[in-house]
């Protein structure tokens, strides 16, 4: 993927961040090593979101940087980070909110289409976001 796309994204990315699923964790200081996602052979038939490979997560405070190289991608805070770590194609959306335990099945799958459409996302993922409002 060309540099520019993953920059040409970024801002709706932050939005959602701020908005979204990052705001169910504010105030925690995230700790955490950085992360790097990894590439995921025939990402296309995988169960789940997959994220492209190389993006790291770099914790700061209270939020985690998405990088790639020295392109500043997005913010999230520790709820997205986990999200972000856990999108390995190998869990379903709903999966991934049971594996928080504090998410809805729809505010993960809005997380991962904001995701998509910034171009973050190494497979297309198709959300049928009314059988996830449980």
């Amino acid at each position: 993927m060309e540099r520019r796309a993953f920059v040409k994204g970024a801002f709706g990315f932050v939005a959602l961040a701020t908005l979204g699923v990052a705001g169910a964790v504010v105030g925690t200081n995230v700790q955490s090593a950085n992360f790097v996602t990894a590439s995921v052979p025939n990402a296309e038939s995988a169960l789940g979101p997959v994220m492209v490979a190389g993006i790291e997560l770099v914790p700061a405070g209270n939020v985690v940087h998405g990088m790639y190289g020295n392109t500043h991608l997005f913010k999230v805070d520790a709820t997205g980070a986990e999200l972000v770590r856990l999108a390995d194609g190998s869990r379903t959306i709903d999966e991934l909110a049971s594996a928080n335990g504090q998410l809805k099945p729809a505010d993960v799958a809005s997380f991962f289409v904001e995701l998509g459409q910034a171009g973050y996302l190494a497979n297309t993922v198709l959300v049928n976001l009314t059988e996830t409002q449980a």
